[in-house]
């Protein structure tokens, strides 16, 4: 069945999101069919039966290709929460669901040519929501994200704030699991996927990595953000870095920031996936803040006044603020960035003058090693220039550690970590 081409028989933008951030080439044609559960009929039995009937539904219209199927449920002791019929209801079933653990089930269906049944497949995700009074509910299902979900919340979208645990497949709570589903179609000979449709897993085992040096350390994850770094990867392995769950990327080219962006947020249009939040982590020249300041979210490398100037013009016309790091060169490198340790508190002063930016902590690159341990003077060098210089109440952000070397970092204070090749693998050239 080499070569041929998949058909989702799903209107779901995240499912479709799903698929393109994958790399898997497909085509979309919704299925129409009555799933109304059986008497009796399980959740998990149900979700399997109706990805079946969708796929051969769809394949008596579109003979002789790849046809996939699936069907998403949440379960809350024992009793299956669908879709909201209306505001009311959605703040309804979301009283239910917070404070609570709930299942979250989806079938998986591929069918082939005929309406043969090439394998199918149910996955269940254990999802913990936090507890919420009424009026966060009612803010949040004012904002409309929750009631064309299932459960009236999304994972991915705003809803993803009321969610305290997963246990099992991310993406399957958001409505297809990507690793059963890419088994099924190697199985079945289908177009396969990209590097990037391993991201979800990495993204877990990165995490993991982060809580177990967190609690070497006496810290809480929640501490740590983690930001992806995309540099030289397409918008599509981006995206699905996005759905896996993170929340930051990072780029190191103005250019590619630039263009990225906006290609990012098509991936993931319609999914109710916001757009991430973008650091800038590169040199950048003067001329280049015009490129960086739309997009980012925050700008890590700025190690002089008169860039942090043109940013703060940049942003300014803008009516935005944009957060900064400050890059101290610790390793006294003269190829890299970033002001030295001594000219830190003349830049802290200068940088204060600017209202269109907030100066959030400090940021360093340390010289390249291949021992993790190496760095560890550089990133207690950073921790101690920013307690030299007004502490974690002034300067809250150390932005250090790379994929080589963050578990180090975070033992020695770091609260952002810039992790590129351990999520996204080697980058092009």
């Amino acid at each position: 069945m080499a070569g041929h081409s998949l058909i989702l028989a799903s209107a779901s933008p995240r499912r479709r999101a799903l698929l393109q951030a994958a790399g898997l080439a497909h085509t979309v044609f919704p299925a129409d069919i009555d799933e109304t559960e059986g008497p009796g009929e399980r959740p998990e039995a149900l979700v399997e039966r109706l990805a079946r009937e969708k796929a051969q539904a769809v394949a008596r219209e579109h003979p002789g290709t790849l046809f996939l199927g699936a069907d998403t449920v949440v379960v809350l002791g024992g009793r299956i929460l669908g879709k909201p019929r209306d505001a009311a209801h959605a703040v309804e079933l979301l009283s239910d669901l917070c404070g609570h653990t709930h299942s979250v089930w989806t079938g998986v269906a591929l069918v082939g040519p005929g309406g043969v049944v090439l394998e199918t497949c149910r996955v269940q995700s254990q999802v913990t929501l936090r507890s919420a009074d009424r009026a966060e509910l009612e803010a949040y299902v004012a904002t409309g994200e929750p009631l064309d979900k299932a459960g009236a919340y999304a994972l991915q979208g705003d809803g993803g704030r009321f969610v305290t645990d997963v246990r099992g497949s991310r993406t399957n709570v958001i409505g297809l699991p990507m690793d059963e589903t890419l088994r099924m179609l190697e199985n079945a000979g289908g177009p396969p996927a990209a590097a990037s449709a391993a991201l979800p897993e990495r993204v877990a085992e990165v995490r993991a990595q982060i809580a177990q040096a967190a609690d070497r350390a006496g810290r809480q994850p929640s501490e740590i953000t983690l930001v992806g770094v995309s540099k030289r990867h397409p918008a599509e392995a981006a995206a699905a870095a996005v759905l896996a769950g993170l929340v930051h990327l990072g780029e190191n080219f103005a250019q590619e920031l630039r263009d990225k962006a906006p290609a990012v947020t098509a991936v993931l249009d319609g999914t109710g996936c916001p757009a991430p939040k973008w650091h800038f982590i590169g040199q950048l020249q003067r001329n280049k803040a015009r490129l960086v300041v739309p997009a980012c979210h925050c700008v890590e490398t700025v190690d002089r006044p008169a860039l942090a100037q043109e940013l703060d013009r940049r942003a300014q016309a803008l009516g935005k603020t944009l957060d900064i790091l400050l890059q101290v060169n610790v390793s006294d490198e003269p190829q890299k960035g970033g002001v030295a340790p001594e000219g830190l508190a003349a830049l802290l002063d200068a940088t204060a003058a600017f209202g269109s930016l907030r100066v959030r902590g400090l940021m360093a690159i340390p010289s390249a090693t291949s021992r993790a341990e190496a760095g560890r003077p550089a990133f207690a060098r950073l921790r101690e220039l920013r307690d030299a210089h007004g502490g974690a109440v002034l300067l809250p952000e150390l932005s250090m550690g790379m994929s080589s070397d963050f578990e180090v970092a975070i033992e020695e204070g770091a609260t952002i970590i810039r992790v590129g090749t351990a999520l996204f693998g080697p980058r092009e050239s």
